[in-house]
């Protein structure tokens, strides 16, 4: 078990990466957090039929926070679309708090599972080259609102902000790849926050055994790490408005892939 510093340590310096791609990519950081927490709570104790639960729960946690910093740095940018925003939100809340507490009916192996796999299928797309065409004729909003749901199930089932899930909708439907990155950005709190609340609800008669815990969200991790996530989360938004759509979409597909490979490693290659 490592020291209390070396993990206090690596929680900040999970809050600098993961805030720093919330505010580029318009993710949540979840994609970062979820895999860097299966590997950090087995060594504060916390027991492995819990640990997909934890992970899942407390990034949706962190997302809050995150999601405020980035939502607001690219909104300074003029880079969200609040005319959209208004009816995904309502689909976002519905499916979060769906999902939340589906997830507490899930083991943490299937958990993992869905994680690893729609992670690798957005990077699969996105490294294929292919353009996203635009939508010929207009989305209603009930169109935006039913996809919300999907969006905001398919997030907290695996602690993700949503940007992966909602970006290239809001492309293929008109946006620009900025736009639906900041509007994207925008979408991680109400996710993460009625997601968050759902894992507190479903995880509690569960975890009151666990000092510093409410529900699935492991607070002293939440506290290192969205100290460093809000620090570096403007520095992402700022950034992405830099870097070619092209880039934007290589970057965030070779994440995916790196990202997928380290919990495919844990999770079934590393236990002694």
């Amino acid at each position: 078990m490592g020291s209390n510093l070396d993990i206090w340590l690596i929680f900040a310096l999970m809050g600098l990466l993961a805030g720093f791609m919330a505010g580029l990519l318009g993710i949540g950081g979840g994609f970062i957090v979820v895999p860097l927490l299966l590997l950090v709570l087995p060594q504060i104790g916390i027991e492995s039929s819990l640990l997909v639960h934890f992970s899942v729960g407390t990034s949706l946690a962190c997302i809050c926070v995150t999601s405020l910093s980035s939502g607001y740095a690219h909104q300074s940018a003029r880079a969200v679309n609040w005319d959209l925003f208004k009816p995904i939100v309502p689909g976002l809340i519905i499916g979060a708090l769906f999902g939340s507490v589906l997830a507490g009916m899930i083991q943490g192996l299937i958990l993992v599972l869905i994680f690893v796999t729609g992670a690798l299928l957005t990077a699969v797309y996105l490294m294929s080259g292919h353009k996203t065409p635009h939508a010929k004729t207009a989305t209603s909003g009930w169109m935006y609102f039913l996809y919300g749901q999907f969006t905001g199930v398919v997030s907290s089932l695996i602690g993700i902000g949503g940007g992966s899930v909602l970006v290239p909708f809001l492309v293929y439907r008109g946006q620009s790849m900025v736009k639906s990155v900041g509007t994207a950005a925008a979408c991680g709190f109400p996710i993460a926050l009625f997601g968050g609340i759902g894992f507190v609800y479903s995880g509690w008669s569960q975890t009151q055994h666990i000092e510093y815990a409410s529900g699935y969200i492991y607070w002293p991790a939440f506290s290192g790490i969205v100290i460093f996530s809000s620090l570096s989360a403007p520095l992402g938004a700022k950034m992405a408005h830099f870097i070619q759509e092209k880039h934007l979409k290589q970057i965030f597909a070779l994440f995916l892939i790196l990202t997928s490979g380290q919990i495919i490693y844990s999770q079934w290659f590393s236990a002694p």
